[in-house]
């Protein structure tokens, strides 16, 4: 296998370093931004391409790691060229490989892959991508070519998806990462409007936000599930959403809290749950 990276952000990057050090073949780097795709060869010790009819030529393999407003653009490009038997692969998490539009002409198959990962850093996210679990859809010998290299070799995690479901998979893969990023923000606002300066509010959730993911991940949502919702303590979630009331965090414990009140109701089935529901929906002007 012969790879091909258009794109030299962080997750062209991550791949590149990665797969090199694995021992797998990077051709190079083709990127619009000559000056990015020099220093994305030069960190993966491969070659910089100039040319993208070069690169495509050097390569059985091609993965567009753009942004993802740019995939049909740049599909669009190397469509011009020979593809025979080529596999093209995208890395985007709501984009399934319908994006490669007209494909069954070019002679390639398209598949879409979306490592569950979070690219933090251009030049350090590849020390940790082999913890990443995959999920792919596409053509059925571009993913069976995919499972061989990332599966077989390279010891990954693959699960499959079919290309209608990827704008929801996204969405919980939003919820799971950038939106517990904006939970905890909340709950620092709360604490710094208690006094707390940022760096003392980070001290105090430190603990409990560690401990309860990894409890979550551990026993799963429902057996990990505590707080006032879970032991049906009405008065203490009154206090709380009275304290908040009119305020965004009011907003994110009432929609939240209805999320709880359905694990609360699986943990213990026996429970009459009806009198919280009401107590977070009742919205008092």
């Amino acid at each position: 296998m012969r790879i091909g990276i258009i794109g030299a952000g962080k997750v062209g990057v991550t791949l590149g370093k990665y797969l090199v050090d694995a021992g797998v073949t990077v051709c190079g780097f083709y990127s619009r931004t000559k000056t990015s795709a020099a220093q994305a060869a030069d960190f993966v010790k491969t070659t910089l391409y100039e040319d993208l009819m070069d690169l495509v030529r050097a390569s059985d393999t091609l993965f567009i790691t753009v942004p993802d407003g740019e995939i049909g653009n740049v599909w669009d490009c190397i469509a011009e060229y020979d593809l025979t038997d080529k596999v093209v692969c995208h890395f985007s998490g709501s984009l399934s490989s319908n994006v490669f539009s007209g494909m069954e002409h070019t002679g390639a198959r398209g598949v879409s892959i979306h490592p569950m990962y979070a690219f933090s850093d251009k030049f350090s996210s590849y020390q940790e991508f082999h913890t990443a679990c995959l999920v792919a859809e596409g053509d059925a010998e571009a993913i069976l070519r995919m499972q061989k290299l990332f599966a077989e070799k390279l010891g990954h995690t693959m699960l499959f998806i079919q290309a209608e479901d990827k704008v929801k998979y996204h969405a919980a893969a939003a919820l799971a990462s950038n939106y517990m990023i904006a939970l905890l923000e909340t709950s620092m606002r709360l604490l710094e409007e208690c006094g707390f300066s940022e760096r003392d509010s980070l001290s105090l959730l430190r603990p409990i936000v560690r401990n309860n993911v990894t409890a979550m991940l551990e026993k799963g949502p429902v057996d990990a599930l505590t707080g006032p919702v879970e032991r049906g303590d009405l008065g203490t979630v009154q206090k709380h959403l009275d304290v908040l009331r009119g305020g965004q965090a009011e907003a994110v414990y009432r929609e939240l809290g209805t999320v709880l009140v359905d694990l609360a109701k699986r943990k213990h089935p026996e429970w009459k749950e009806q009198a919280m529901r009401e107590c977070l929906n009742n919205i008092k002007k």
